[in-house]
């Protein structure tokens, strides 16, 4: 009689701590994202992005604020496969990171779209940082979705950030 009692208390307060912040869909021209309404979204195109999410109650500090970032790039060689653009964003994470370490780098199957998914980590400058990277090849457009944070907070914030960035769609022409 007392575990049911203690679990007819306990259980409203499990349901009430999940349940789901409100989601905001963010849509443009041929793309669509959602992302909680504790977070803020950037579309103002600063360095080169699409779209800047980052959460209002950042634990990060000062220092980086993790955040989601999407960038568009055309492409001139119609001959270019994601399969191939694999290996050019693994060579370029080994550049722009010290000591990096590619801990998965996989072709999938996302919302209907193949999916190149990197996982990473290294360091730039001082601090040691942890990134996940979905790129995405339409019609000679690379789309590339990126969360970035600092590798001590990685476990605390990267399943909702993952869920935004599993959240996103592309509209295809």
């Amino acid at each position: 009689m007392k575990n049911l009692l203690l679990i007819l208390i306990l259980f409203p307060l499990i349901i009430f701590a999940q349940e789901p912040k409100e989601s905001i869909k963010y849509e443009k021209d041929n793309y669509s994202i959602e992302y909680p309404s504790n977070w803020i979204l950037n579309d103002s195109g600063e360095n080169g992005t699409k779209i800047f999410l980052y959460p209002t109650n950042s634990e990060s500090s000062d220092v980086f604020t993790e955040n989601i970032n999407l960038i568009l790039q055309n492409l001139n060689d119609s001959n270019i496969t994601i399969e191939k653009y694999k290996g050019i964003v693994e060579k370029q994470i080994s550049g722009m990171l010290t000591e990096p370490k590619i801990s998965s780098s996989e072709i999938e199957n996302r919302n209907g779209l193949k999916c190149h998914q990197l996982i990473a980590e290294g360091k730039s400058g001082d601090y040691k940082f942890k990134t996940i990277i979905y790129t995405y090849l339409i019609n000679k457009q690379i789309y590339t979705l990126t969360f970035v944070t600092l590798y001590e907070n990685y476990e605390n914030n990267h399943i909702e950030s993952l869920r935004i960035m599993d959240s996103f769609k592309l509209i295809k022409n």
